[in-house]
């Protein structure tokens, strides 16, 4: 998500039962239908990618708090009743976006601080204690995005890897996924990212030879862009992740960071045939090629900015997560509880209606 701060171009502002779910997922027909395997195709639907994609299923992010420079600056202290009420509430995971370039330094220069590592997997471990799947990312790295081809910026991007790689080498890997890097974009084009992904693949293949590890699409993700990525042919242990903002105008009207945003300011979403048709093409677009390449998708982050009409949140929020799953992606919710916020953290309680959008069956 393309976001801008004085400090970081990111979100200043505060920055796509379980059970019955799965069962539905899990039946051989339908499972099938979804991700274009088939009984010839080596079951490539139980792959191990896709099993854990399965468990990242309907998750929540964490925006906000530990992208910031400092946990706070932009609004949100994760806490663990938090986590709590994404546990009660339905979920299956949780994705934490870290600005892991801003914390480090620690005893050493490129070594990731000792404190905060430790405020990182304390976060871990309320998710896992709860069975939640937890997603650990890095955000902003604005310095690889500007200066791709800089070796100074690649080797703190291996370094930070091979620290977390050996740090959660002993964290259950079912539970606990890489995503390595969030949206490149800017000068870290579609190639250049195609070339370096897969450095940062042997990068943690080194410390980990079967850690799950999500790659994003370039272009801040955009959906789009997913035709030009390139993961080597033989690392399967592998999600995609993209994201779903869309349309643009109605989930960012009045976001600061976006030019022309004020003249988007009430601008509605009611699930009319247009704009289901646009739904529709758009994961079309994402499902053909997941299912060529025989690769499991996960809608990293969606949501509709808290300026837009209440109604016309819910509705479309309810619309494509049910589309996604329709589909077989998984998803976490952009976010718990800032800009684009599905939860009231002051009155510790769902917002009107988006518990039932995101969880209800």
């Amino acid at each position: 998500m393309r976001l801008v701060n004085v400090i970081f171009p990111a979100r200043s502002e505060f920055g796509m039962k379980k059970m019955l779910f799965y069962a539905g997922l899990l039946m051989i027909p339908l499972f099938f239908q979804v991700t274009g395997a088939d009984s010839s195709s080596d079951n490539i639907g139980e792959s191990k990618a896709f099993v854990r994609n399965r468990g990242i299923g309907r998750g929540m992010n964490f925006g906000n708090a530990l992208e910031a420079p400092r946990e706070g600056e932009w609004g949100m202290i994760i806490q663990e009743s938090y986590i709590q009420a994404v546990a009660d509430a339905g979920f299956d995971s949780v994705r934490l976006p870290i600005c892991w370039p801003a914390h480090l330094g620690g005893t050493s220069p490129g070594l990731i601080d000792n404190n905060f590592l430790r405020r990182v997997d304390q976060i871990v471990d309320w998710s896992l204690k709860r069975k939640l799947t937890v997603i650990i990312t890095i955000h902003h790295f604005n310095d690889l995005y500007e200066h791709p081809d800089d070796k100074g910026c690649r080797d703190t991007f291996f370094s930070i890897w091979r620290q977390l790689t050996s740090h959660f080498r002993n964290y259950s890997r079912e539970k606990l996924l890489f995503e390595v890097l969030n949206e490149p974009h800017g000068n870290l084009t579609s190639d250049k990212w195609n070339a370096l992904i897969p450095e940062i693949l042997a990068v943690v293949r080194a410390g980990d030879e079967d850690r799950t590890v999500i790659i994003d699409a370039a272009d801040y993700a955009y959906h789009g862009a997913i035709v030009k990525l390139a993961v080597p042919e033989g690392e399967r242990n592998v999600i995609v992740s993209v994201r779903n903002y869309l349309p643009y105008e109605f989930t960012h009207q009045r976001a600061h960071w976006a030019e022309g945003s004020d003249k988007w300011r009430g601008k509605t979403w009611s699930g009319n045939a247009e704009e289901l048709a646009a739904v529709n093409a758009d994961l079309k677009l994402v499902k053909d090629w997941s299912e060529k390449n025989k690769r499991p998708v996960t809608i990293g982050e969606f949501g509709p900015i808290v300026f837009a009409d209440k109604q016309s949140r819910v509705t479309w929020t309810k619309c494509v997560r049910e589309k996604f799953e329709a589909n077989g992606f998984s998803w976490c919710y952009f976010d718990f509880g800032m800009l684009f916020k599905a939860y009231d953290i002051e009155r510790r309680e769902w917002l009107p209606g988006f518990k039932e959008a995101l969880v209800g069956d």
